[in-house]
């Protein structure tokens, strides 16, 4: 039998190469084109829980940002510290989100807003080298959205040039999310508090232990360390005090927390900003079961006993530090 090779002879081959050009170039087209519009409805999307939080923080401006995991986002109520401080707040808390997730939105959020104070809620891990660091990483997909700022895209390809290939597509920054965003305008306006989930008061249970107490051994993440000091040096460039925080928890740290967190009081002090630490030995009237869900988050009766005293501190503290700048009651 004979081949027809005619699209292998000169003749043949530019048509094919012409109509191959112009179907690549349709399909950029069309995933640029989708792209869009996705994005479109994803800025519109009504504020919803969890990671539709980032349109909301960086539609509004704020006074005071409070930034960290699932126990920044169970433990501060806006609304009792605003009234205490007369003080505009939003609670940036995200779930199974850490110290990679609070930079990129503090990135995010300064290059729209530039608010008065930064809480960053710690967790002793945020420093710490885990056992599988990509995980961070991948958890960061959910902010692929803002794939443009500098920030975010390097977390996002972490010098991996066919991570940075994939997120050239429209589409695929928005993988998985397309349902997600037409639930948030099907459903209706959930009970949130600028940020802050009511969860009411909840049955105690022995889980979510601090993640350094489960390793053989702790070692700072030099990665890590630098992201951090471009946290504080990113909002003290703008003139935003950064207040480290540790929340209260439900029994007395262990010996390892203990020290990671005279690191972070250590390392906030050398960088003149303010450290708070509710873990400490004097706030053991919070180590109650009653005011936690589990061992490190606390429901909803705690969070208000804790917010009311936060508010109270967090009052004081900017009246002493820099009175000119605050609007306080």
């Amino acid at each position: 039998m004979k081949v027809n090779s005619s699209i292998f002879n000169s003749k043949g081959l530019r048509p094919f190469l012409t109509r191959l050009v112009i179907f690549l170039l349709l399909i950029v087209a069309l995933d640029q084109m989708v792209g869009s519009m996705v994005g479109f409805a994803h800025r519109r999307a009504p504020h919803g829980l969890n990671w539709a939080k980032d349109n909301w923080l960086l539609d509004e401006p704020f006074d005071v940002v409070i930034m960290g995991s699932s126990r920044a986002f169970r433990s501060y109520i806006p609304a009792i510290i605003s009234e205490s401080t007369g003080l505009r707040v939003f609670n940036a808390g995200q779930n199974g989100q850490y110290l990679l997730y609070a930079y990129a939105l503090e990135q995010l959020m300064l290059e729209r807003h530039v608010p008065k104070v930064i809480v960053l809620d710690i967790l002793p891990s945020y420093i710490i080298r885990l056992p599988n660091p990509k995980e961070e990483i991948g958890k960061l997909a959910t902010l692929a959205p803002f794939y443009s700022n500098r920030q975010v895209r390097q977390l996002l390809r972490h010098d991996d040039f066919f991570e940075g290939l994939k997120y050239c597509s429209k589409m695929y920054r928005y993988n998985s999310k397309i349902l997600s965003i037409a639930e948030l305008f099907r459903s209706a306006p959930k009970n949130v508090d600028n940020g802050y989930e009511f969860v009411g008061n909840l049955t105690f249970k022995i889980k979510n232990p601090f993640v350094d107490d489960t390793l053989e051994k702790v070692q700072v993440d030099s990665f890590k360390l630098a992201i951090l000091q471009d946290f504080i040096r990113s909002a003290k460039d703008r003139h935003v005090l950064v207040i480290g925080c540790m929340s209260p928890v439900s029994e007395p740290v262990s010996p390892r927390v203990e020290e990671l967190i005279k690191w972070y009081q250590n390392f906030f002090h050398e960088n003149q900003m303010p450290f708070m630490n509710y873990a400490d030995t004097a706030f053991a009237r919070y180590q109650q079961k009653e005011y936690f869900s589990d061992i490190t988050h606390m429901d909803g009766q705690g969070g208000e006993l804790f917010s009311a005293e936060f508010a109270h501190d967090l009052k004081e503290l900017l009246a002493s530090q820099q009175p000119s700048l605050f609007t306080l009651r």
